[in-house]
């Protein structure tokens, strides 16, 4: 994960989930100022929003 962060910062990558199946939750990481940090934090239980793809919602109980 490490790894990946620094290289999708790099690239300008402008949201990051990181998935966490056995938690079922997911992370949702935004880029500012070149650094990633946590926006929202989801469980299973709840509809994910993406800040950066306006209109895509996932409800996040038919995955986990």
């Amino acid at each position: 994960m490490v790894q990946k962060k620094k290289l999708y910062a790099r690239f300008g990558v402008k949201e990051y989930w990181i998935v966490l199946p056995e938690e079922e939750e997911i992370e949702v990481h935004i880029l500012k100022d070149n650094t990633y940090q946590l926006c929202q934090t989801y469980g299973k239980t709840d509809t994910l929003e993406s800040p950066a793809l306006k209109g895509l919602t996932i409800v996040l109980k038919e995955i986990f």
